[in-house]
């Protein structure tokens, strides 16, 4: 007797070889991308002294946590958030009473409701 193939071994077979070429294409991805990122690490140093505020930031990130009391480095972290944020200024933003006029009254006097922070009152009988 010959074994036959049925469906359900050549759907196995089928789903094997897909697993497996998903497998392989995952690490000849992985082993393409570790390249990237080994070529990109020699040009990064040249983007850096590009601008001196980044090469500034680089040398911050070395010292640590001894950056934070370098003056050198607080102007660095100021400037570079002012080019992050923008540096023209907002303008205020208006108060809520100035946002909502009708919340300047209280809400009890108006309807007769009792503010959610206020307890209920106790019955006295």
């Amino acid at each position: 007797m010959t074994p036959r193939i049925t469906a359900a071994m050549a759907a196995r077979a089928a789903a094997m070889a897909f697993v497996l070429v998903a497998i392989a294409a995952t690490a000849i991805q992985f082993r393409h991308s570790d390249r990237k990122l080994a070529e990109g690490s020699t040009a990064s140093p040249a983007a850096v002294d590009a601008d001196p505020l980044r090469a500034e930031l680089a040398g911050c990130q070395v010292l640590g946590e001894a950056g934070a009391h370098d003056p050198g480095c607080l102007h660095a972290w100021a400037e570079n958030r002012r080019r992050f944020l923008g540096g023209g200024s907002r303008p205020p933003e208006p108060s809520p009473a100035e946002m909502f006029p009708s919340a300047r009254t209280s809400p009890s006097v108006a309807t007769g409701a009792r503010p959610l922070d206020q307890p209920p009152p106790k019955d006295e009988r």
